[in-house]
């Protein structure tokens, strides 16, 4: 019985995550065609004669009525077509592998930082609540909070390429060498992310404890004398770890899809800088692409933290 729910909750999950990606997918397209302006004009300038306008519109069936356009684009995405880009002529897909790579091994890096430092600084905070302690790091992280992801990546270029030159401010990798062997490169839009990310992270996990920590369970194990850490790592943690796996996927699926700032802040080839000059040029497929990566990486890592969550909990199991 409970395994026949436990099914019917992923499958309902996994159709619902398929519904909001085509959802997005209408949304973002439709969006994109209404807004004003002639992309084929856009593209080949206004010295472009009314027959080049003609064949360059033909040719990527702009000329074509938008419902059916979206469709056609949507069958392509099916078969993993991402469409063609408009200004270069090339299969999106090939043009942002790289650009892919670049991204996650970004969000990687961060995710390798972040994950365990607001683990730390959640779990500390928590068992310290209203203590000197959990004030300064509830004080450090609504601070963070509040600055703009874009303000950090400056202070954070001031300090470390400018005030002290250690190291450098853009990221001019060399696509003939892997990644991480620049890690040089890595660093500065890393620490960027860490301190922009973190802090959300940190308040959300120390939420969650504060929360296990003062349910009966818990304070009946202490009325018994259970030793702290044992409450905290064998009884408190554990109930906590799905709502934190949540978290963590929140904040990757952010990672992933919501670094255009730093990626512009530090001349980052990744999705985010391919996102600003598509949609300066007005290269809208590439632009769909991107917005569509984005959302299935969202949406995915969401989904699958939601299913971890519910086969970690007894309580979530049973209510599904």
């Amino acid at each position: 019985m409970v395994e026949a729910l436990m099914t019917r909750a992923i499958l309902t999950r996994v159709l619902s995550a398929a519904v909001i990606i085509l959802v997005v997918s209408a949304i973002v397209f439709f969006g994109l065609v209404a807004l004003p302006g002639d992309a084929a004009q856009a593209i080949l300038g206004r010295q472009a004669t009314p027959e080049l306008l003609s064949q360059f519109r033909a040719e990527h069936g702009l000329d074509v009525p938008a419902i059916q356009r979206y469709f056609e684009w949507l069958g392509g995405l099916f078969h993993g077509d991402l469409g063609t880009s408009l200004v270069s002529g090339q299969p999106i897909g090939q043009q942002l592998s790289g650009r892919v790579m670049y991204t996650v091994a970004l969000a990687a890096a961060a995710s390798l930082v972040l994950i365990p430092v607001s683990l730390v600084l959640g779990l500390w905070s928590a068992t310290r609540a209203t203590k000197a302690t959990d004030n300064v790091i509830s004080g450090s992280t609504l601070v963070f909070l509040s600055i703009p992801e874009f303000v950090i990546g400056a202070l954070v270029i001031a300090l470390f390429a400018v005030t002290w030159p250690l190291l450098p401010a853009n990221s001019l990798f060399d696509s003939t060498v892997p990644i991480f062997a620049q890690y040089q490169y890595l660093i500065l839009p890393t620490l960027t992310l860490v301190l922009a990310a973190s802090a959300q992270a940190t308040r959300m996990i120390r939420a969650t404890m504060i929360d296990v920590l003062r349910s009966d369970y818990i304070q009946i194990a202490e009325l018994k004398g259970v030793p702290q850490r044992q409450i905290l790592f064998r009884h408190a943690l554990p109930n906590a770890l799905g709502p934190t796996l949540q978290i963590f996927a929140f904040t990757i699926a952010w990672l992933v899809g919501g670094v255009v700032t730093v990626e512009v802040v530090f001349s980052y080839p990744g999705l985010g800088s391919a996102l600003v000059d598509a949609v300066h040029n007005r290269d809208f497929p590439v632009v769909l692409a991107i917005v569509m990566l984005a959302t299935a990486a969202y949406v995915v890592l969401i989904m699958l933290a939601d299913i971890a969550a519910m086969v970690l909990n007894p309580r979530l199991r049973k209510a599904a």
